[in-house]
């Protein structure tokens, strides 16, 4: 018999790239943990590197980074390492602790449908 954790496990493993930043961003803002995804973009740079341009170049040459990419994060040393796309292997904790902690805060994770997933177990458990 599934669990709502069950299902809200697998709804986050299928979750695209900009959901799964989205929720790896509003766990780590409620936890206090500095893993963050931000766009890489022009915005990103002006707001952590405003008249940095040497702090900038450093960080972008030591960490993974490639200009390309669509996301950027800092690393355990303040460099930077970018993504194409995000897979749950990237988020700041593994999925099952995400998945409890959603749980017990679900109004803060918006881009889970409790109502849904609960809708789910009752019509489950109903057959």
């Amino acid at each position: 018999m599934k669990t709502l954790k069950d299902l809200v496990i697998a709804t986050i493993e299928a979750m695209p790239s900009s959901e799964l930043v989205e929720l790896n961003n509003v766990y780590c803002r409620e936890n206090n943990i500095d893993s963050e995804f931000y766009s890489n973009d022009e915005e990103f740079f002006d707001l952590f590197f405003e008249n940095k341009a040497m702090e900038a170049v450093r960080a972008t040459n030591y960490g993974e980074y490639n200009y390309t990419h669509d996301y950027v994060q800092f690393n355990g040393y303040g460099n930077l390492d970018s993504y194409n796309y995000i897979e749950t292997k990237d988020l700041c904790e593994n999925v099952d602790r995400i998945a409890e902690y959603a749980i017990d805060n679900q109004s803060e994770f918006y881009m889970i449908d409790f109502d849904a997933l609960e809708s789910e177990l009752q019509e489950e458990t109903a057959d």
